[in-house]
């Protein structure tokens, strides 16, 4: 079990690294060697999020809401959003 405060840092971590990935498309960054490795991680993180969002699908059936509900946080956030409602479900 992940506590709340866990759960903020790891999401805030995940974000900053898709605004960087992001960002890379753009210029200054886009010219950069960071650049080249922004767009990498971009393409690494749609791909892995995409391969874990079935994987991950029946235990977001078993909680509320559709699918179509949970896959753009899934895709923002992956195992993060995977680990908050695991734990809501497992919250008696």
């Amino acid at each position: 079990m992940y506590s709340p405060k866990q759960l903020k840092i790891a999401r805030t971590v995940v974000l900053a690294v898709w605004i960087f990935a992001a960002a890379s498309f753009f210029f200054p960054l886009y010219y950069t060697d960071f650049g080249g490795v922004g767009r990498t991680l971009f393409g690494l993180l749609i791909a892995v999020h995409l391969i874990e969002f079935p994987i991950f699908m029946n235990t977001y059936r078993e909680t509320e809401g559709s699918l179509l509900s949970h896959f753009p946080k899934h895709m923002a956030y992956g195992v993060v959003y995977h680990a908050e409602v695991k734990q809501k479900l497992n919250q008696p």
